[in-house]
């Protein structure tokens, strides 16, 4: 009886292997052989300056610390290419000072990737109309300082989830 006791964890163990359960981080979609990528800038199609900086420099920077690529400037010397579009930048007022001046704003963020395996011209990964938000309290003085530290958060959330994407089998 005690050496079923004691096999008791060792059979459940066992059991789980095949219910589909992994440990996260362990799985990876890359092509086989991949080691180099390009993250060209971004393309901004929205009126906000700038914005395509934020997100390149967000995306390269996750792509370097979570995967073992390393990051080319040319996409010629690339296996990989990430291309991304930001289509859609909207900072709204969502409520107002007795004054009558905004003092919270919502920023959204809409983006268009896609993962290109430059060997083969294979599309690995797209991603169209991904959008972001984020929230923020302001005063009539500081409001781009405010509206460019959301963006730079917006930037990495959408950094971490997209690569998450890319690496993960989800």
């Amino acid at each position: 009886m005690k050496r079923l006791l004691l096999g008791l964890p060792l059979l459940a163990a066992l059991a789980g292997l095949g219910c589909g359960y992994r440990l996260a981080g362990s799985a990876r979609s890359l092509p086989e052989g991949a080691a180099t990528i390009a993250i060209p800038s971004f393309r901004n199609q929205t009126s906000r300056p700038e914005a395509e900086q934020f997100v390149t420099y967000a995306v390269r920077d996750e792509f370097v610390r979570r995967s073992r690529l390393r990051l080319v400037e040319a996409p010629a010397d690339a296996d990989l290419l990430l291309e991304g579009t930001i289509t859609a930048f909207q900072s709204t007022p969502l409520s107002y000072s007795e004054a009558g001046a905004a003092n919270l704003y919502e920023v959204r963020l809409t983006l268009d990737v896609r993962l290109v395996d430059m060997r083969d011209g294979e599309v690995v990964y797209q991603g169209s109309g991904i959008s972001f938000r984020e929230s923020y309290d302001t005063d009539g003085d500081s409001f781009f300082s405010q509206e460019s530290g959301s963006l730079d958060r917006i930037a990495g959330k959408f950094a971490a989830s997209i690569v998450t994407a890319i690496l993960e089998n989800f």
